[in-house]
């Protein structure tokens, strides 16, 4: 049983150095594989995650001046672990990559991750037709750092943590949101254009959105600006309206030009107030 795993380990290791090396023919693979394959003849137990990290590592380690595409080296490697993942966590066969977009929407939906919006705001055959607009390639214009960023900040997750939604998904799920309310003559258009530009890295959007966008929690906007009466509820009532602002995902700003200066009177009471403090 050992053995059959162990070579079954070393077929996965080989297949991804072959994808690698032609996706990647600029790069030099030689010392690669022998970092890999002395690493493999020293510890031939290592699990399937085990070895898609020191696959990743080692990609990282080269990356130089002379050679920067080894950042998608170690990037491609890594959306194989985040496709085998989601494939398990969603119940298809990983070599499909992307499974059912109804299904991703549904299952979310059902465990209260994503808002029932997008499931009373779109027929099923609208999400099939979206599907289709999926391109699994795009996946690759992720250098390493910006793809865990985008998995481990921004991409839905059960609330066990595994892993349910991919890059391309993410952002079919954000095109959807933000153009739910448009007319339904056009909006699918809009999804498809809106789709493109995000996919292609030309478009980017705020923070929250990114990362609430179709979610059951959360809002979509950056910035909120606070103004903070001088008052002893007025600044504790701000601390609240703050405090839900930044759990929600916004950033906020707070007016204090209300709030009265150092050693001005309270009641009658001269020279009392301390002002306000950093």
């Amino acid at each position: 049983m050992e053995n059959t795993y162990a070579a079954a380990m070393t077929n996965n290791v080989t297949t991804c150095l072959e994808e690698l090396v032609d996706s990647f023919p600029q790069l030099d693979f030689v010392s690669y594989r022998e970092k890999i394959g002395h690493a493999l003849s020293y510890k031939n137990d290592m699990t399937e995650e085990q070895i898609g990290n020191l696959l990743v590592l080692s990609a990282l380690e080269r990356i130089s001046v002379e050679e920067p595409n080894w950042t998608y080296a170690a990037a491609r490697v890594y959306l194989g672990q985040l496709y085998r993942k989601a494939a398990i966590s969603r119940g298809y066969e990983a070599k499909e990559k992307y499974g059912s977009l109804y299904e991703l929407i549904r299952s979310l939906t059902d465990i209260g991750i994503y808002s029932e919006n997008l499931l009373n705001e779109y027929t099923q055959n609208e999400i099939d037709s979206l599907q289709q607009i999926i391109v699994q390639e795009r996946d690759h214009l992720f250098t390493y750092i910006g793809l865990v960023t985008l998995a481990d900040r921004y991409l839905a997750k059960s609330h066990s943590g595994d892993v349910y939604e991919l890059p391309q998904e993410r952002f079919l799920i954000i095109a959807m949101t933000l153009m739910m309310k448009e007319s339904k003559e056009k909006r699918l258009e809009l999804i498809k254009e809106a789709y493109w530009a995000l996919s292609n890295l030309y478009m980017t959007v705020a923070t929250p959105t990114l990362a609430n966008a179709g979610k059951s929690y959360g809002q979509l906007s950056s910035c909120f600006i606070d103004t903070i009466d001088d008052s002893l509820r007025g600044i504790y009532d701000s601390n609240t309206d703050i405090a839900t602002v930044s759990k929600n995902g916004g950033g906020i700003g707070a007016y204090l030009g209300k709030v009265r200066s150092r050693g001005s009177d309270i009641k009658g009471f001269k020279g009392v107030s301390s002002g306000v403090k950093e």
